[in-house]
């Protein structure tokens, strides 16, 4: 399945426009999530990307890209797909969702979702011991005094580190020692920036809270009551990949997390294709400055951004509508809303007067359960309020 899944995806990249792909001396990463229902395979949901903005960038108004990792602009377009596919219920066209039969909405019994990318996400799941070949250093062992000295391979104790910090008001803090005494295993991380600080924890933590909370976000549990987990986790070839790693990256790490339902702590199969992707990272190459989005839909399915703003934007429209991708929060907000106008679904809220946070307060399901979840965790980065007080317009 995992030689599938990724055969899949890698085709798909292939098949985009030039737009935003890396050129020959950079590399990007490339995330996908496929859609399976009756056994067929299809991709739904792309993003790529490496980069993340520090805090003094971020909007009030919820119109850019904090974090353009390709897993996390990949999570982004599905989210879109999700909205569209819940608007075709409306036209009774075929959807992933249906209504059951109390009314409700959800996802179609023979539907399930598989997550791939080409690099494992940064953070915790980045950390572990090297074991190839190049990795061991050859020592002379002296023998006889007539025989000639006998060469022994050593392994060096080392580890594959992560850009990745510890959280400032965390008591657990990276040794930063020798080999792999460098990191402390198991810890919350922010993404770097240069210079400015970002606020955006690792891709380990943030797949960790849809291990758990489930990859369709508050807004759309808030329309359907129902979690969306994923059903197996893919890696491209060729690249650094542990599976003890990313399992105690996603879930180990926590302990069994005692969620109220309809959530679990979902454990899916993990796995490594042998198929590699032409812009992995190397030591040779620098990171490719734009992120791709891209989602099935019957509108315009591709987008490219640079700095959380649509490629091509000039500095006097920068803050002007035109500059908004359809994925940042300002859009989704704007689906949650339309989608719940179409649907007529009674939700409590002046759509009016209601801000995104308070949105994303509706359901006290999920709230409940993000608390548990937070409450195991004890540490994770906050975002002051302003950043999310907008309103759709």
């Amino acid at each position: 399945m995992h030689e599938t899944i990724a055969n899949l995806c890698l085709k798909h990249f292939n098949s985009l426009p030039k737009k935003g792909k890396p050129i020959d001396n950079e590399w990007t990463v490339l995330s996908c999530i496929v859609l399976e229902e009756n056994e067929l395979f299809e991709v739904v949901a792309l993003g790529t990307g490496s980069k993340c903005i520090g805090q003094n960038k971020l909007s009030p108004n919820g119109d850019i890209l904090n974090d353009s990792h390709a897993e996390i602009i990949c999570r982004r377009s599905f989210i879109r797909f999700l909205y569209d596919q819940l608007n075709l219920l409306r036209n009774k066209e075929k959807s992933v969702y249906l209504y059951d039969l109390n009314r409700e909405i959800k996802i179609k019994p023979n539907v399930k979702f598989h997550f791939f990318t080409t690099h494992v996400p940064c953070g915790d799941a980045a950390i572990f011991s090297k074991q190839n070949e190049e990795d061991f250093g050859s020592i002379l062992i002296s023998g006889d005094f007539n025989d000639e000295p006998k060469q022994k391979k050593l392994k060096i104790d080392d580890i594959y580190r992560t850009g990745a910090k510890c959280l400032d008001h965390d008591e657990k803090q990276d040794p930063k020692l020798d080999g792999s005494a460098y990191h402390i295993l198991g810890a919350v991380r922010r993404k770097p920036g240069r210079g400015d600080p970002t606020l955006s924890v690792s891709c380990s933590d943030k797949i960790s809270r849809w291990v758990h909370l489930g990859i369709q976000g508050s807004l759309i549990f808030t329309i359907t009551k129902q979690p969306i987990y994923i059903s197996s986790f893919t890696i491209a070839g060729d690249t650094p990949f542990n599976e003890d790693a990313l399992k105690r990256a996603l879930f180990n790490r926590f302990g069994d997390i005692k969620l109220p339902l309809p959530f679990v702590q979902n454990k899916f199969i993990i796995g490594q294709a042998t198929l590699q992707f032409k812009y992995a990272k190397t030591n040779l190459k620098t990171p490719c400055p734009s992120s791709i989005s891209w989602v099935k839909t019957d509108k315009e399915s591709l987008e490219v951004s640079v700095e959380g703003k649509k490629q091509g934007i000039t500095k006097k429209d920068i803050n002007k509508e035109i500059a908004c991708v359809r994925i940042c929060k300002k859009n989704l907000f704007g689906c949650f809303i339309n989608t719940i106008k179409s649907l007529n679904l009674n939700v409590n809220g002046n759509f009016k007067s209601l801000t995104y946070k308070n949105a994303k307060t509706l359901s006290e399901e999920y709230v409940n359960a993000l608390k548990t979840y937070k409450d195991t965790i004890k540490v994770f980065t906050t975002k002051s309020d302003c950043l999310l007080q907008f309103k759709y317009k």
